[in-house]
């Protein structure tokens, strides 16, 4: 699933959007109160407890409309804390087609929409010939990512890889077909995702040596209730070229972090033990949070924790106050926590409901680690 425009509480190039973040990607800075916000992300992700959670606030652009209609302009919009830069990868590509799609980078047709689809794979047959995977990042552009960390020295920067193992592979072969490959052409499998790992291997060559905090890689491996494509396929197939790429951020001394929706208790310790530090969004829907906290939050930073398709939607102000105090609580002690909600506040959310969670994210932040 990619999703549609998003106001982030966060710097970043609207050139080159965010992980997991198309269309247009809009970044404004906040009126920051704290001196250096990237050491508090540092200190969070070192299990250190401190007297301000960082925080994201991640809100639909149509929602941000109406919040700023509801406070009476964007200029009373709360005051809030900018911890955050990211930039990345963009791979939408530029060739747009009739019937509002676009072909992408890999050459995969989508349709544009609340929610993109997938309209025609790229790759029709389980081949791999005639394919090449296109360049994530040219030469030329790493002069302007060394400019663009050194203006945002103070803000935790990450570099985002969207898209990287299994879903791109879905994307290239369709969902149905790339189950069916993983049972019954298991060299193709191997090969696509050797492919997809060399060409990020490459990308990660050109920009390991510029100042990112961490690098981000997006890819969505739970649904509701465990891992889409099933543990040993995940171990067989994605795992092993995980760990090489993890290891290559650890050994330049960046932090590892991955979005991943869902359920992935399954695979979240040995995520760990390849390298990974920090998780996002850590969905409450399907994931028994503190449970994983007990379990994997001395090494583990949890980024996220606010749920997004039950209270905020459905529920009153009051259930969306009450969950951000239980997720501030339950995730918050002994640091290792980076509140936010797991995506972006949508327009079917009541404003009051939104108000409610930007209030609550800002006093509940502020509070500091639960002690």
């Amino acid at each position: 699933m990619r999703c549609r425009g998003t106001w982030l509480i966060a710097e970043g190039r609207r050139d080159i959007p965010a992980s997991g973040v198309t269309n247009i990607c809009l970044f404004r800075a906040g009126e920051s109160t704290i001196v250096n916000p990237r050491k508090i992300v540092l200190e969070a992700v070192a299990h250190r407890e401190t007297d301000v959670i960082p925080y994201i606030l991640s809100i639909d652009l149509e929602v941000k409309e109406k919040l700023d209609a509801y406070y009476g302009g964007p200029e009373n919009f709360p005051q809030h804390e900018t911890f955050f830069a990211g930039t990345g990868c963009e791979w939408r590509g530029a060739e747009s087609l009739p019937g509002n799609r676009f072909r992408d980078k890999f050459g995969v047709i989508w349709r544009e929409g609340n929610i993109f689809h997938i309209v025609e794979p790229a790759l029709k047959e389980p081949s791999l010939k005639g394919f090449e995977c296109p360049v994530l990042i040219q030469d030329d552009e790493v002069p302007a990512l060394a400019e663009w960390c050194q203006q945002r020295a103070d803000k935790f920067r990450s570099y985002n890889f969207g898209m990287l193992f299994w879903e791109r592979a879905w994307a290239l072969r369709g969902m149905q077909n790339i189950l069916i490959d993983m049972v019954t052409e298991p060299a193709f499998v191997h090969e696509l995702f050797e492919r997809l790992m060399q060409m990020h291997l490459e990308a990660l060559d050109r920009i390991l040596h510029l100042p990112f905090d961490s690098i981000r890689f997006g890819d969505d491996f739970g649904g509701q209730r465990g891992l889409l494509m099933g543990l040993p396929y995940w171990r067989r197939y994605i795992k092993p070229r995980l760990a090489r790429m993890y290891a290559k951020v650890r050994e330049a001394g960046k932090i590892v972090s991955i979005h991943s929706c869902g359920d992935n208790s399954e695979i979240l310790g040995e995520m760990i033990e390849m390298g990974l530090q920090i998780f996002n969004p850590a969905q409450p829907e399907a994931n028994d949070l503190p449970a994983l906290k007990k379990n994997y939050g001395r090494h583990l930073t949890f980024e996220g924790g606010i749920g997004t398709q039950r209270n905020l939607p459905l529920g009153s102000p009051e259930d969306v106050r009450e969950e951000i105090q239980r997720c501030r609580l339950d995730l918050g002690p002994g640091g290792g926590f980076i509140m936010a909600t797991t995506k972006p506040i949508r327009p079917e959310v009541p404003v009051q409901n939104a108000a409610a969670a930007v209030q609550s994210i800002l006093e509940e932040a502020r509070k500091g680690s639960p002690r």
